[in-house]
């Protein structure tokens, strides 16, 4: 899939465009997708989406915006999966918020994307104000020569699918719930960094990951996972939290920041190089972070905690 940054550089072949924020990049974005790849293909069109970044909110309601569900990067590797062959990344700025529904239609959906089919949920808005929905994009669009469909909201055991209810569950750390809803397990995907080496000493080595400042973590606490390097796959038990055990002597808890580390269960080598993209998904909670009496105590947890894992994981 090729990814575009600069939309007024954007020069394309004529489009069906999927429409939204697609932050989660859930189930109902995913139904989205599939019908302007679909609709794309009956039409002998591009496949393209379209998506905003930074998030609006931070720009229209930034006392408020949200924590995101998938960095820019994330959601491009999910999107890429649904048949998808462009993704345009829109600058979200004032500019853009202030056009009139008009002007969007005409300059980037025509102008820009040479749209001839537009996709978007029924919740979606645009235009300055949000003074448009679908029916703006239904009513607006044979002058600027696209058509568009709506796609009904997805329910997942009778309850509509969001990326505030996903956000609600990850921050409280149930990603089991969520992933029904996300309709794959919730991931943390960042560079390998260099840590203290505790883990090393311990002999329990472990891959400290780099996060987006803006990505929104499971609630502190140990995890089961699968490490993707490229595309390999493998078990890991994941850290989210202060290291308390550590933390809470050298600086207080107050001071310590959030970290995001992984042991690789039966790697070879047993930690992932440096400077490597690790993508973590978080399968299951283990436990909450602890403060161990000595960092002996702490191994013979994490021991336990690997043994969890494992059953955890060859169960799902």
């Amino acid at each position: 899939m090729e990814i575009l940054t600069d939309i007024e550089q954007v020069t394309l072949a004529p489009t069906c465009v999927a429409i939204g924020v697609f932050d989660g990049v859930h189930v109902g974005h995913q139904a989205v997708l599939r019908r302007a790849a679909a609709g794309a293909r009956e039409a002998g069109l591009l496949a393209a989406a379209l998506t905003f970044d930074p998030h609006p909110d931070h720009v229209l309601r930034p006392h408020r915006a949200p924590l995101l569900l998938t960095t820019v990067p994330e959601r491009a590797a999910v999107i890429a999966e649904f048949g998808i062959e462009v993704m345009v990344i829109a600058r979200f700025d004032r500019a853009l918020a202030n056009m009139t529904p008009e002007q969007f239609c005409h300059r980037v959906l025509a102008q820009r994307l040479a749209a001839r089919c537009v996709v978007a949920g029924e919740g979606f808005v645009f235009g300055r104000g949000a003074s448009g929905d679908i029916a703006t994009l239904v009513e607006l669009g044979p002058q600027f020569g696209f058509s568009a469909a709506a796609v009904k909201r997805v329910t997942v055991d009778g309850a509509e699918v969001s990326s505030t209810a996903i956000r609600q569950l990850v921050a409280a750390g149930e990603v089991e719930r969520a992933a029904p809803l996300l309709g794959r397990d919730y991931s943390i995907r960042g560079s390998v960094v260099r840590g203290e080496q505790r883990g090393r000493v311990l002999g329990i080595p472990t891959a400290n990951i780099c996060v987006d400042e803006h990505k929104l973590l499971p609630r502190n606490g140990v995890y089961a996972a699968r490490a993707r390097l490229e595309d390999e796959a493998l078990p890991a038990v994941a850290n989210i939290g202060v290291r308390p055990t550590f933390a809470g002597a050298a600086h207080g808890h107050s001071a310590s920041p959030t970290c995001v580390e992984a042991h690789i269960i039966d790697a070879s080598p047993p930690d992932a190089p440096y400077g490597r993209t690790l993508t973590l998904d978080v399968v299951g909670r283990l436990r909450d972070e602890t403060a161990f009496p000595s960092p002996e105590a702490l191994a013979q947890q994490i021991r336990r905690d690997i043994a969890r894992a494992r059953e955890m994981l060859s169960a799902g």
